[in-house]
């Protein structure tokens, strides 16, 4: 088969990078949502956490969407980061930093990544999607080739992506080497986890860097039942 012909195929599998500091919400959840719609995250030493899509781009040359990568490890892009600083009593931005590739691994925790087959989620390249060339579209390819990406191996959905249709998890099990191992074991509790908290409404699954007596303590204040 011609080299042209087999990058013309999909990919067995498209991943969903994501964390620790966020796999509770999206197992509550049930579904990964499109940028900027996640609600707020807690942090062991910087508390709250939002993720400021808006920041990135404005959104207003395409929707928001869901990004996904042929890529197994950690997107470059994604190590590129840097903290926006706001009082607490106005919201007013007080200072901002950036971070190099060990305090990016050290704020996100524990890397993650969901791995999906792309039809069974609807997903589209994203060479193929209308956003790609727009001016915003063009401005997030050329900062992914600055940071090392290949924007030709994304993909977007418009929609949510269901999590039962996940078909591998892959952990990294040290923070400062986010090697992504995958692990078959963890993804069939984890399918477990979610239907349980779809057939409880308002379940609590609390983040993994709480200990199990402060989850408790969290999930009484919330008057919320706790699901591991």
């Amino acid at each position: 088969m011609g080299e042209a012909k087999k990058r013309g195929q999909a990919p067995r599998l498209i991943y969903h990078h994501t964390s620790t500091l966020r796999t509770n919400q999206l197992w509550m959840s049930g579904r990964v949502l499109p940028e900027g719609k996640m609600p707020r995250v807690l942090h062991p030493q910087l508390g709250e956490i939002q993720t400021d899509a808006f920041f990135r781009r404005s959104m207003k040359d395409f929707p928001p969407v869901v990004w996904l990568t042929e890529a197994v490890g950690v997107p470059k892009c994604l190590v590129s980061t840097g903290l926006r600083f706001a009082s607490i009593d106005t919201g007013e931005e007080v200072g901002s930093v950036d971070l190099n590739e060990d305090l990016s691994n050290a704020v996100a925790l524990n890397r993650v990544s969901l791995g999906f087959i792309p039809d069974e989620i609807g997903a589209v390249r994203w060479r193929d999607h209308f956003g790609y060339n727009t001016g915003e579209g063009q401005e997030l390819n050329e900062s992914a080739h600055e940071a090392g990406d290949d924007p030709d191996q994304w993909w977007v959905s418009e929609v949510p992506v269901d999590l039962m249709r996940m078909v591998e998890l892959r952990v990294s099990r040290s923070v400062s080497r986010p090697k992504l191992e995958r692990r078959d074991d963890y993804l069939a509790k984890i399918k477990e986890l979610i239907q349980r908290c779809r057939d409880n409404p308002g379940a609590f699954v609390p983040p993994t860097w709480l200990t199990p007596d402060q989850a408790r303590a969290l999930a009484a204040r919330l008057g919320v039942r706790v699901h591991h």
